[in-house]
């Protein structure tokens, strides 16, 4: 047989094991990142996720024993309630209500804290900011639209802190987490003034912790993390409260 032709088969076969290949792996995982975000953390394959609805419940929170798996080594706590109540930070997206912003007076709130210390008037809040690990706040919209309407809405409302005044805490870029068509989040990292010393994040610096705004189907909600997680960290916290909702 010449040579050319022995070429030609083994080509041929090779091409074939590749196509086998496509068909038979699986997709590592559901969730994708968009430009702008670190790679999912997930390596393990995931079933089709479908999008959330109904009332919101424990259930729909993200776990405290997420953030170890995401390496915080300290204890974490959950407090939940049910009502309306605060959701941004103060500094700079202003002390609004659920209520306020959106016409919403029942959402779910959970605090995760390394104490069992609260606030008197909150307890999804420790009585010492220091103790906060993270706080999520979500609700049901009653409908995938409405819901998108409401994610837009308090994105648009965090973005204005992409730029504050130099040794001001900023956020960093937006980034993105698809899971699915309607079952998406934004987040951006938080840098502490001592970074900012030009009115926006510093390039090539990791963040320390950050927001989240999430939808999956009808459900909404925004996640504070106040624990000083990185880029990895922080989209593998994000992806675990995205698929959660």
């Amino acid at each position: 047989m010449r040579a050319r032709t022995i070429v030609v088969i083994l080509g041929v076969a090779m091409g074939l094991g590749l196509v086998a290949g496509w068909i038979v792996l699986p997709a590592r995982s559901t969730l994708t990142v968009v430009p702008g975000a670190a790679p999912s953390t997930s390596g393990s394959s995931s079933p089709t996720l479908k999008p959330a609805g109904g009332p919101i419940t424990a259930r729909h929170m993200v776990a405290a024993t997420e953030f170890g798996k995401a390496g915080f080594s300290k204890h974490v706590y959950v407090q939940d309630r049910v009502g309306d109540g605060r959701y941004a930070n103060a500094a700079c997206a202003g002390e609004k209500t659920l209520d306020e912003t959106l016409g919403q007076q029942r959402a779910h709130f959970r605090g995760l804290m390394t104490t069992t210390d609260t606030d008197a008037d909150d307890t999804t809040l420790a009585r010492t900011s220091e103790d906060q690990v993270a706080r999520e706040v979500a609700a049901d919209a009653g409908s995938p639209s409405l819901a998108q309407n409401f994610a837009e809405r308090l994105l648009l409302e965090e973005v204005p802190c992409q730029e504050t005044p130099a040794t001001h805490w900023v956020y960093g870029p937006t980034h993105t987490v698809v899971a699915a068509p309607s079952i998406t989040a934004s987040w951006m990292g938080l840098y502490n003034g001592d970074l900012n010393t030009t009115g926006t994040a510093p390039r090539g610096e990791e963040p320390c912790g950050g927001i989240a705004i999430l939808r999956n189907g009808s459900h909404y909600g925004i996640l504070e993390v106040d624990a000083c997680l990185d880029t990895a960290q922080m989209t593998r916290i994000v992806s675990a409260a995205l698929t959660q909702l």
